[in-house]
């Protein structure tokens, strides 16, 4: 993890287990207070939202087109994005 890339916002190349390329857009400060917010009222819900929110595809497109649509995606998958997801919301921690 590069703290300039973080603070920049720069993306995050992200390959799956399949080989398939993504892009994670980093979070933003406002990110960070969405999510509080949605811990607070749909803590399930949150992993869906992350992935439809930072989940690019090689040439910036957004690749889920709703929360919902992610819900409905193979959990294993999901679940490989969201972790990776999760470590961009905790750059700078340590």
């Amino acid at each position: 993890m590069n703290i300039r890339e973080a603070i920049q916002l720069k993306p995050a190349e992200f390959t799956l287990s399949s080989g398939e390329k993504y892009i994670l857009l980093r979070p933003s400060a406002l990110d960070l207070v969405e999510v509080l917010e949605t811990v607070k009222t749909s803590p399930n819900k949150v992993p869906f939202i992350l992935i439809y929110k930072h989940l690019m595809d090689e040439n910036g497109n957004k690749v889920f087109n709703s929360p919902e649509e992610v819900e409905q995606a193979d959990g294993q998958v999901v679940n490989q994005i969201y972790i990776n997801i999760d470590k961009l919301y905790g750059e700078g921690r340590s």
